[in-house]
């Protein structure tokens, strides 16, 4: 039974390379009774958020978005714009918290709208994380099957809490993630390396980062007695299977999307 209406913006890496992420979010989303409806015509969000206080212009990809999800909010019927993955959330979360709080700069950026109503700054931005929280009881209330042989450490990545003013949960010691997967019944370690960043986009520039600071991940959650690393993030994800594959010895570890987990436990 759907009872609750979102917008969705899924962003271009989870349509790229994290399809099943995807497809695995949605089947989940439709059980617990929400309904989703993804954005026309969507593009870039920008991917990152400028810190420059004068670049305004890396924040129209952003505010178009937005836009966006204000039209169709008045289509369907909501004004809550579900993202999956961290960098998309962290860039809408922060345009939409940084028009709020400074209305001049939103009066900057309308100047370079072209065809574009003005932004009222109504939209809701969410992470998949919090929606799942909100919702934690009808997903108990799901489960059919015991996740066996699964130890789990999980791992939030860096931007989906950062900086403090867009966060959900502790930025240095969330627990919404750890706390779902309990409520299903799997097995949870206590994981500090949680929010370590994997190297981001230096997957690109410098390999040798990412490899020592995934590296540092993956290593502490294997002798912590993880043999699973639970994601949210595309990026991530890649980040430490590449680094995984690249050790010499070898890591009884797998890393997989939360999402995953909860479609075993869920069943089909």
């Amino acid at each position: 039974m759907i009872n609750v209406k979102m917008l969705y913006y899924p962003g271009c890496t989870v349509k790229r390379n994290a399809l099943e992420y995807e497809k695995k979010t949605l089947e989940i989303l439709s059980k617990i009774g929400i309904e989703v409806y993804e954005l026309d015509n969507w593009y870039c969000c920008g991917a990152f958020y400028s810190l420059a206080k004068d670049d305004l212009m890396k924040h129209i990809s952003g505010l178009r978005t937005l836009i966006k999800a204000q039209v169709q909010a008045r289509k369907h019927g909501t004004n809550k714009l579900l993202t999956l993955c961290p960098m998309c959330y962290n860039v809408l979360k922060r345009v939409n918290h940084m028009l709020r709080e400074n209305p001049e700069n939103l009066d900057t950026l309308a100047l370079f709208m072209d065809e574009e109503e003005k932004y009222t700054i109504g939209i809701e931005v969410l992470h998949l994380l919090e929606v799942l929280r909100d919702n934690i009881d009808k997903l108990k209330r799901l489960v059919v099957t015991e996740v066996k042989d699964v130890v789990v450490a999980p791992y939030y990545g860096c931007t989906v809490l950062r900086p403090r003013e867009i966060a959900f949960d502790n930025a240095e010691n969330p627990e919404v993630m750890d706390n779902i997967l309990r409520a299903l019944k799997i097995e949870v370690i206590e994981f500090p390396f949680k929010t370590e960043c994997c190297g981001a986009y230096q997957s690109v520039f410098n390999r040798k980062i990412v490899f020592e600071k995934s590296g540092e991940i993956l290593e502490e959650a294997a002798v912590r007695g993880a043999n699973i690393i639970a994601v949210i993030c595309p990026l991530c994800k890649y980040n430490l299977e590449t680094t995984l594959l690249s050790l010499g010895k070898k890591l009884r570890i797998e890393i997989v999307y939360l999402t995953d987990l909860l479609s075993r436990a869920t069943g089909p």
